[in-house]
């Protein structure tokens, strides 16, 4: 993704999917416009934190929204515009809820482990 004045980067989700989980969690309870955006630099920022290129996700607050405003305001500073924050974000919010298991994987885990359980 180009970022302007920070440079051409490859996000990379989150490795922790409790912090993925926060950010698809807030995606899909309808955030407003403004809302949207600020989760979009958000999942921008978290993605390349890799890189410390910008502020690092503090997990302790689990507020993607709030740290969204802070990235928001460095990515618009760096010359992104408001689009190419919605467009990497999204593919960045994306990336993360395919990381995410879904409710059959969690079912087929049980059941294999349920099985061997059974077998001995």
């Amino acid at each position: 993704m180009n970022l302007k004045r920070l440079g051409q980067h490859d996000p990379i989700p989150p490795s922790s999917l409790a912090t993925c989980l926060d950010f698809i969690s807030v995606w899909g309870s309808n955030p407003n416009r403004a809302q949207l955006g600020r989760l979009c630099a958000a999942s921008i920022g978290v993605s390349l934190d890799h890189k410390k290129i910008l502020p690092k996700y503090k997990i302790q607050s689990a507020d993607p929204l709030s740290y969204g405003h802070k990235i928001m305001d460095r990515l618009l500073d760096s010359g992104v515009t408001a689009s190419e924050i919605f467009d990497h974000g999204v593919q960045c919010l994306v990336a993360m809820a395919e990381k995410l298991p879904t409710e059959s994987e969690v079912e087929d885990t049980a059941n294999f482990t349920q099985d061997q359980h059974l077998e001995k």
